[in-house]
């Protein structure tokens, strides 16, 4: 930024000085050959400047040892995965349900993330209320067919134990 103010500083005292001299030059035959002059002063004055400021560009580039890189913990982003793909596939058997008419009260679902990248339902907890009780049967049904685990149901109020987990 100095260097383009330092340019623009010395082009305006030369287009002053220009004009200074070209109101002083004569009018007659000595007049053309000022201009050239002058004009040559001042193409020569802006080059110089311009040349003088223009530098090779001063590129650092950082060490690779000073860029810090985040540490990557294979545990912390399986269990980051397996809640994710939980609560997705809770909001799903959740649908699922409430297509077959069944409203359920809570759904949990316990993931495991084998050394392979497989995602398996470790276990299946529904609770429902004791007005679902009849349907119990088609909510194992409809679970099974789609995790391919036999869920543990538990109605409010009996099992409330097992709802504080």
């Amino acid at each position: 930024m100095s260097a383009l103010k330092s340019v623009c500083l010395t082009l305006c005292f030369t287009c002053v000085a220009v004009g200074i001299v070209s109101v002083l030059i004569p009018q007659k035959r000595t007049r053309r050959i000022m201009s050239f002059v002058t004009g040559l002063f001042f193409i020569s004055t802006l080059v110089t400047s311009v040349a003088a400021q223009v530098q090779a560009p001063d590129i650092q580039f950082p060490d690779t040892s000073d860029i810090q890189l985040p540490a990557y913990r294979e545990e912390a982003y399986q269990h980051t995965v397996a809640q994710m793909t939980a609560d997705h596939l809770t909001e799903a058997l959740d649908e699922l349900l409430k297509n077959e008419g069944i409203s359920v009260q809570d759904i949990r679902l316990t993931l495991k993330i084998s050394d392979e990248g497989r995602i398996s339902v470790v276990r299946a907890v529904i609770y429902i209320s004791e007005e679902s009780r009849h349907q119990t049967a088609q909510i194992e049904s409809i679970i099974y067919r789609n995790i391919a685990k036999e869920p543990e149901i538990y109605v409010t109020g009996k099992e409330s134990d097992e709802m504080a987990e």
